[in-house]
């Protein structure tokens, strides 16, 4: 089949920036040739506003690029484009700890229109995102000038988005908890997708969680402390700190049952910060362990089981 024929975009679009030309659609009648949209300069270690600048020029270029597109291209699609399937790390959260960059990655579905002019999403912070975001974070797609979107079926696309973020470069205490995605896109359908809360979701404080039970082993009768501590990721040190005042669940089991909570605490304060310590009597070989259900900061995190032999 004949590829059509697209001719040349203006000179100038309404960023300034280049566009090249791709395959970014397949139609059910064959090959649908859109518009791919290269950005001018990496949005990767600019300010939140310039990085949220450089997005919105992108969508600009991605519907001057939908507009100068042939009729026999453009509007085939009398419809909305559909967003749908928005997931970030198979989830709704991501945790990042004090020293590895972690990658977090976001996925997404566009249905009701054959032509992408282009699509891309960005992860951001803050109360209102027309004043100015806290934090605006593009994808490494968006940097290096790719689409993230490839055919998936007739007039579907399925869409993968990756994003590096070093906490000792791009993270604060202050950043921990609810973020939204920013999702745009583009096709020949009437209607395109640009929403600033696509999703809601938390970048969290890795968190970790010690136990042990003591002596080991002992006498029936005599008393077993178990100790622990809950610390978390601190983005302002790059160390990990005693999460004060959270409750942790003290769980038990026998040597071949399954943990279950006897009873919950809260962790200590000062220099006692994280640390929680409680005693049992021992009767006969059992493992404990301290369970910590996580907040909107720091994520979930059970201790390694411990187990006593009583003699």
């Amino acid at each position: 089949m004949e590829t059509p024929h697209v001719p040349a975009l203006p000179q100038e679009l309404t960023s300034g920036k280049k566009a090249i030309l791709g395959i970014s659609a397949l139609a059910a009648s064959g090959l649908a040739v859109g518009l791919l949209v290269t950005p001018s300069a990496v949005a990767e270690g600019t300010g939140a506003a310039e990085a949220l600048k450089q997005n919105e020029a992108a969508v600009a270029d991605a519907r001057a690029a939908k507009s100068a597109a042939p009729k026999s291209l453009a509007a085939r699609s009398a419809g909305s484009t559909v967003l749908s399937g928005v997931t970030v790390n198979g989830g709704n959260s991501a945790a990042v700890g004090t020293k590895n960059t972690q990658t977090i990655t976001v996925k997404w579905k566009l249905s009701g229109g054959s032509t992408l002019y282009g699509s891309h999403a960005s992860l951001w912070r803050g109360t209102d995102i027309t004043s100015g975001p806290e934090q605006f974070i593009t994808s490494e797609q968006f940097n290096a000038g790719t689409e993230p979107c490839v055919p998936s079926g007739d007039a579907t696309f399925d869409c993968t988005a990756t994003y590096k973020i070093n906490p000792r470069i791009d993270l604060k205490n202050e950043d921990a908890g609810a973020w939204k995605i920013s999702l745009w896109a583009v096709t020949d359908a009437t209607t395109g997708v640009d929403t600033d809360n696509a999703r809601t979701w938390y970048l969290q404080r890795w968190s970790r969680l010690s136990n042990n039970a003591a002596p080991e082993p002992v006498a029936k009768g005599k008393t077993i402390t178990i100790t622990g501590k809950l610390e978390r990721a601190n983005w302002d040190t790059y160390k990990y700190a005693g999460y004060t005042q959270q409750i942790v669940h003290l769980q038990e089991r026998s040597l071949t049952g399954s943990y279950a909570t006897t009873s919950s605490h809260r962790t200590g304060t000062g220099s006692q910060a994280g640390v929680e310590k409680k005693t049992r009597t021992a009767t006969t070989d059992r493992c404990y362990r301290y369970a910590f259900e996580g907040t909107s900061t720091t994520p979930p995190v059970n201790g390694t089981g411990d187990c006593v032999d009583v003699r």
